[in-house]
């Protein structure tokens, strides 16, 4: 008897170390997620409306010019200069469309339900700020480094098929690199971005440089921001699709 005392006893210790342990890993993710938010400029940084971004995009030893205006939760459109010819992008609401001359295309055409997909995480200007609201789960998967620094791993199920491995920096709390896997065409596609330079602009934070890798490009394409604007005024009609 004295042993199947014991033996409940020890089960009931293990069962509330796990519970415990849950406990204080959901506190830290929490707590790592507030600092995150709180480095990129706190509520000036949940307070973003509308963005408009210029930089260049460099691959493949091309240089290309690019503008991206994004309206929060609304819709966005970006506008690459290559060999002289714009391609253009843009997500309006559910829905999207692209000019693509290079590829033959004289007007617009619409995107498909995955390209709208994979792009309509950006129209989110907030990030990791009031997560849960958003539907996403969040968990910390351990410690690392990237480049020599140390980071934590925070894995963030966005819900949608989309699950996104931040690398949060245990000094700044800037995201120094993001793995996203998720699903187009019925494959798995995975997209590494690392993000460094970081400047603040009207006291938000944003990384000036942005090295993108994935299968479906050849080679790492290097973004840098050359302007950033905060709330300017948008008409939104921009992102509607044009009449060919």
């Amino acid at each position: 008897m004295r042993s199947q005392s014991f033996l409940k006893l020890l089960v009931m210790m293990v069962l509330a170390f796990i519970i415990q342990s849950k406990t204080v890993q959901a506190q830290s993710v929490d707590e790592i997620i507030n600092k995150h938010v709180a480095a990129m400029g706190g509520d000036k940084y949940t307070g973003i409306k509308s963005i408009k971004i210029e930089s260049s995009a460099q691959i493949m030893g091309m240089d290309l010019p690019s503008s991206t205006t994004i309206v929060q939760g609304r819709g966005l459109i970006s506008k690459t200069t290559v060999q002289g010819s714009d391609i253009v992008q843009a997500i309006d609401g559910k829905t999207g469309w692209m000019i693509n001359p290079m590829a033959g295309q004289s007007g617009a055409t619409p995107l498909t339900e995955d390209q709208v997909k994979m792009s309509a995480g950006q129209l989110d200007l907030t990030g990791l700020h009031n997560y849960k609201s958003k539907g996403y789960t969040a968990e910390l998967t351990g410690e690392d480094k990237v480049e020599g620094a140390p980071v934590y791993v925070v894995k963030v199920d966005m819900g949608n098929g989309t699950v996104a491995t931040h690398y949060i920096s245990k000094d700044t709390y800037y995201i120094l690199k993001s793995v996203m896997n998720t699903t187009a065409q019925g494959q798995e596609v995975e997209l590494k971005t690392n993000f460094s330079n970081f400047k603040q602009v009207d006291g938000i934070t944003f990384p000036f440089t942005t090295e993108v890798e994935s299968p479906a490009m050849p080679g790492v394409m290097t973004m840098v921001v050359k302007n950033v604007e905060v709330n300017p005024t948008v008409d939104e009609s921009i992102f509607a699709m044009p009449k060919n």
